[in-house]
């Protein structure tokens, strides 16, 4: 992979990141930590992690079907600018491996869309062939190692916290392990699914989302 390259793809994540930035939610109650994908349109939104149909699925089961049409990120970002502290709502934390939308319909803007076109592709090879870690398109390469520099720096800046992180889907679950960041305070909960397309709800996943419920109900 060359330099130059990386370099080149650093700085377009840093462009988007000024208009398309959606922030992580970390606080210094956070204990239980979700890393995602990325943000998607809901996200650009709301300015919070899974404001969608994902976040609501993630609600329901960590809070219950009353809960249910309240989508998780909405929830804690309200928590945290509101000052609110509700116990269970302070323990969660919210981080995407991408800060930036990785699908190229969520920009809605033709020509942002054109004048990253080579990222744009990039990012959608990542997304649609998360089973491998090695690329024989170096654009790809660049782009994947921009992805991980970033992810293990906010990975490295929670080592010493006792945290339980959840990596939800093959894509986050990659991710976290290419970053290659550990502490002896975190615990990880392997197996877990993205909250896509109501996938928490399927039976052979109930054990190990039952276990994510039950860090977050016994701290």
């Amino acid at each position: 992979m060359s330099e130059n390259l990386y370099e080149e793809y650093a700085r377009v994540a840093r462009e988007l990141a000024q208009t398309y930035r959606v922030p992580d939610i970390l606080s210094p109650e956070t204990r239980l930590v979700f890393v995602l994908e990325s943000p998607h349109v809901q996200e650009l939104k709301f300015g919070a992690p899974v404001s969608g149909p994902s976040g609501a699925t993630m609600t329901k089961h960590l809070f219950g079907d009353d809960y249910a049409r309240y989508p998780l990120g909405r929830l804690v970002k309200k928590n945290a600018d509101d000052k609110v502290h509700r116990p269970r709502l302070d323990r969660i934390g919210l981080m995407n491996v991408c800060n930036i939308p990785m699908q190229a319909a969520a920009y809605d803007n033709q020509e942002v869309v054109e004048t990253y076109g080579r990222w744009m592709q990039a990012m959608a090879t990542l997304r649609s062939s998360n089973q491998t870690d090695q690329y024989r398109d170096k654009h790809v390469e660049a782009v994947q190692a921009v992805l991980v520099h970033s992810l293990r720096r906010k990975l490295q800046s929670l080592i010493g916290r006792p945290l339980t992180l959840v990596p939800c889907g093959r894509f986050a679950q990659k991710f976290f392990r290419l970053a290659g960041v550990h502490s002896p305070g975190w615990i990880v909960i392997d197996g877990v699914p993205h909250p896509s397309y109501n996938s928490w709800d399927r039976a052979q996943y109930q054990d190990v989302i039952g276990r994510v419920c039950q860090v977050l109900n016994d701290e």
